[in-house]
C-alpha cells in the first residue's frame, strides 16, 4: 500500500496535460470490444449528446465464429488512414480485449498506432477483466501507448470502493465539477489496479485501495491524449444495470463524456446540472421520436392519411441542427428551452397520431359491426322463414308402388 500511495505522489508531482483547446465540429469515435446495447451503457449516453457521432464495432454481443469475427472486423474497420481520420477524433475500447487483440490484423493495429501517435487521435480504455487479457494488451502494439502498465501486475479489487478527486487547480476540470454533485460518496463492488506510468496524471484515486482511477497523458508528435480507468463502463458503479445492481450515480454517463470532451481538446463540462438535464430531455425526445415514428407507420397501415403528421414530424426532428449547435456552442439554457419546445411539439404530434389511430380503429369497428350484424340479420331472417314460419317448408310425400 505504501509504495501504491507514493506512486501517486510521484506522479502527482509531474508535469500535468497541457491547456485545452476548442475543437470545431463534430466529434467522432470509434467503439470496439464490449459495446453495444446489449452490452453497455455508452450507446445512451452518447445518445444523448448532441455532437457525438459514432459507430461501433462490437465484438461480444452474440456467439460469432473466428472467421465471422474476422470478417466482421475487416468489413467495418476503416481501410485508409485518411478515413480513418475523417471520420474518428477517438477510439475507445471498451473490455473484451482478447477479441479486440485477437481478431484485428496487424495492418490495423498499427494504423490505430500511428493515428494515435503521428495524428493525434485519443485513445481510452477501460482495464481487462481478466489477466488474460491484460497480457494480451501488453503485448499489443497498442499498450506502449497507454498510461497504464500492463505488464505491472493484474489485481482485482473486491469489497466495495469509492473515489477521491484530486484537487488541483491546474487540473482541467473533468471530475472536479462533480465533486459538490456528490460524486465520491458513491460506491462500487469491485475495480482494478492502474499501474501509472512514470509521467503520467492521475485526476482521481480509489478509496480505499490509494490506487489511481482515472490516468492520462500526452504522447507522440501531436499530443495525443490516452487514458485509462479502473473499471469497465458497464459496472455498477458507473450507474449501470448491466453486471449487477446499480449504484445511485446519475452522473456516470455525464463523467465519462467529460473524459471523451477532455480528450479530443473540448473543454469539458462545469455546469454538470443544467447539462444533464439537457442530455436527459433529449434522450426523451429521442425516445419520444422513435415511439412517435413507429406509431405513424402503423396507423399509415391501417389506410389513414398520415401525410401532414410526417411533415410535422419532419420539421420538429429538423431542429435537432439548431439545438446541436447551441449546446455546442455551450448556450445550454437556450438548447435546453429549445429541446423542451421540441419534446412539447412531438407530444403533441404523437398525440394526433393516437387520435388518428382511434378513428381509423373506430371505422374498422364499424365496418366490422356491420358485416357481422348484416351476416347475423340474413342468417336470423333465412332461419325464422325456413324453420318458423316454413313459408317454403313442404311435407315430404309418401310414394309408394301400386
Amino acid at each position: 500500500m505504501r509504495w501504491a500511495v507514493g506512486a501517486i505522489i510521484l506522479v502527482l508531482l509531474l508535469p500535468c496535460a497541457s491547456s485545452v483547446t476548442e475543437v470545431s465540429g463534430r466529434i467522432g469515435l470509434m467503439l470496439l470490444g464490449d459495446v453495444g446495447r446489449l452490452g453497455s451503457p455508452i450507446d445512451d449516453w452518447l445518445d444523448q449528446d448532441l455532437i457525438i457521432d459514432y459507430f461501433e464495432i462490437p465484438m461480444a454481443q452474440k456467439p460469432m465464429t473466428e472467421q465471422e469475427l474476422k470478417r466482421y472486423t475487416a468489413i467495418y474497420f476503416p481501410r485508409t488512414m485518411p478515413r480513418l481520420l475523417d471520420l474518428y477524433d477517438m477510439i475507445v475500447v471498451c473490455e473484451e480485449e482478447g477479441l479486440f487483440t485477437q481478431y484485428l490484423t496487424h495492418k490495423q493495429k498499427m494504423m490505430l498506432y500511428d493515428a494515435v501517435e503521428k495524428h493525434g487521435v485519443a485513445l481510452f480504455n477501460s482495464l481487462p477483466n481478466e489477466d488474460y487479457e491484460e497480457r494480451q494488451w501488453a503485448d499489443s502494439v497498442l499498450a506502449k501507448l497507454m498510461p497504464h502498465d500492463y505488464l505491472g501486475g493484474y489485481k482485482e479489487f473486491k469489497g466495495g470502493f469509492g473515489i477521491s478527486v484530486v484537487q488541483r487547480e491546474d487540473l482541467p476540470p473533468i471530475f472536479k465539477p462533480f465533486v459538490p454533485l456528490g460524486i465520491e460518496r458513491y460506491r462500487g463492488p469491485w475495480c482494478r489496479r492502474i499501474n501509472a506510468k512514470t509521467g503520467s496524471t492521475i485526476w482521481a484515486a480509489v478509496k480505499p485501495f490509494g490506487t489511481p482511477f482515472y490516468v492520462s497523458w500526452e504522447i507522440g508528435d501531436k499530443r495525443a491524449r490516452t487514458s485509462n480507468v479502473a473499471n469497465d463502463l458497464d459496472e455498477p458503479w458507473w450507474g449501470s444495470a448491466y453486471r449487477g445492481p446499480p449504484s445511485e450515480n446519475p452522473y456516470g454517463g455525464d463523467l465519462f463524456l467529460n473524459m471523451v470532451y477532455w480528450s479530443v481538446g473540448k473543454k469539458p463540462i462545469t455546469d454538470i446540472y443544467v447539462v444533464h438535464t439537457v442530455r436527459a430531455v433529449f434522450g426523451d425526445f429521442l425516445l419520444q421520436q422513435g415511439v412517435t415514428m413507429s406509431l405513424i407507420d402503423f396507423v399509415d397501415s391501417l389506410g389513414a392519411n398520415t401525410r401532414r403528421l410526417g411533415e410535422d414530424l419532419e420539421e420538429i426532428s429538423n431542429g435537432r441542427k439548431e439545438a446541436r449547435e447551441l449546446y455546442f456552442e455551450q448556450r445550454y439554457d437556450e438548447a435546453l428551452a429549445y429541446l423542451q419546445d421540441m419534446l412539447k411539439r412531438i407530444r403533441e404530434v404523437n398525440a394526433r397520431a393516437i387520435e388518428l389511430k382511434q378513428r381509423a380503429f373506430f371505422w374498422i369497428y364499424l365496418v366490422e359491426w356491420l358485416v357481422v350484424t348484416g351476416a347475423l340479420m340474413v342468417v336470423g331472417f333465412v332461419t325464422w322463414t325456413l324453420m318458423v314460419r316454413r313459408r317454403l317448408y313442404r311435407e315430404v310425400a309418401i310414394t309408394r308402388a301400386v
